[in-house]
């Protein structure tokens, strides 16, 4: 009887994992699902299903554990970069942002600025910059975040923002 529930709950908390990894996915996809075990079961693979499989075992392998005593390819000594939370952000805004770089200000371009750390006083020049670039940051409809990023890092030919 206690083996059924824990294999029914061990089932139920698979299938919302999954679940919900696939509603999300595509709105909230990152460059990678973290440290811990199934980051290293999965190293090399590519798609959904692998990114989902691994996001999963390193949740269900106590990737908090992981992150404590520095296993499976964790390293808590890190930060979250600067660069992780703008491209979130722009991922979350894309259409909002295209608009305001097209018009060369606007409050998302504020934002994405402010994750930048550009100086308030210098946002209009940027705000300039990025419209003058319109073009190069956002060739077609199709660009995502994470190609019109790397495009923005190409034009100041600069490195990642660090935070």
């Amino acid at each position: 009887m206690k083996r059924n529930r824990r294999s029914l709950r061990s089932t139920l908390a698979m299938a919302a994992c999954l679940g919900l990894s696939l509603a999300a996915g595509p709105a909230l996809a990152d460059n990678d699902v973290g440290c811990g075990l199934g980051t290293q079961f999965m190293e090399g693979k590519e798609g959904l299903v692998s990114h989902v499989l691994a996001s999963c075992t390193n949740a269900y392998t106590f990737q908090s554990v992981s992150l404590t005593f520095n296993m499976f390819g964790c390293d808590s000594t890190g930060k979250v970069t600067a660069d992780a939370q703008l491209r979130k952000f722009a991922a979350a805004n894309m259409d909002q942002l295209a608009r305001d770089v097209a018009r060369g200000e606007g409050e998302t371009l504020a934002a994405f600025a402010h994750l930048l750390q550009v100086p308030v006083e210098q946002q209009g020049a940027f705000g300039a910059f990025t419209q003058a670039h319109f073009v190069d940051l956002f060739p077609n409809q199709s660009v995502d975040s994470n190609q019109m990023i790397d495009a923005f890092y190409r034009l100041l030919d600069a490195p990642r923002v660090e935070g």
